[in-house]
């Protein structure tokens, strides 16, 4: 039987989290985490990524998770060159410490939902329950 948790629904009409379960495998999908937090956009593009990042791995944790169990990430950067592209790298370096990376994109594109928002990025992690 399949199981479905939505996890941080957003007053815009989207979830942030959705787990489901099945077979013994939870499968946590995390929705485009944004430089946004307390109230306040990043300054930065590094502070935006940094956000992004820590914002990602709360809701990784809503779900039981960690970021040694994401699978597959995905990176959306506004105006990718490849100074971006190396401190968003080095951003999740911070986070994603472990020898397994997951599986990986990074795409660059013109804006996102806010005018304001430099990176976003989205994650689907895996764990045994």
């Amino acid at each position: 039987m399949l199981t479905k948790e939505f996890i941080h629904p957003h007053p815009m009409g989207f979830t942030n989290t959705v787990a489901y379960t099945a077979q013994g495998v939870k499968t946590i999908v995390v929705s485009g985490q944004v430089g946004y937090a307390d109230g306040r956009f990043g300054e930065t593009f590094e502070e935006q990524a940094e956000m992004a990042h820590r914002n990602l791995v709360g809701e990784l944790a809503a779900a039981g998770a960690g970021v040694e169990d994401v699978i597959k990430l995905n990176s959306y950067v506004v105006d990718l060159d490849s100074q971006r592209s190396k401190t968003l790298s080095q951003v999740k370096a911070k986070f994603f410490t472990q020898t397994d990376q997951p599986a990986s994109t990074l795409i660059g594109i013109s804006a996102l939902v806010m005018k304001q928002l430099q990176v976003e990025i989205e994650a689907t992690a895996v764990i045994e329950v």
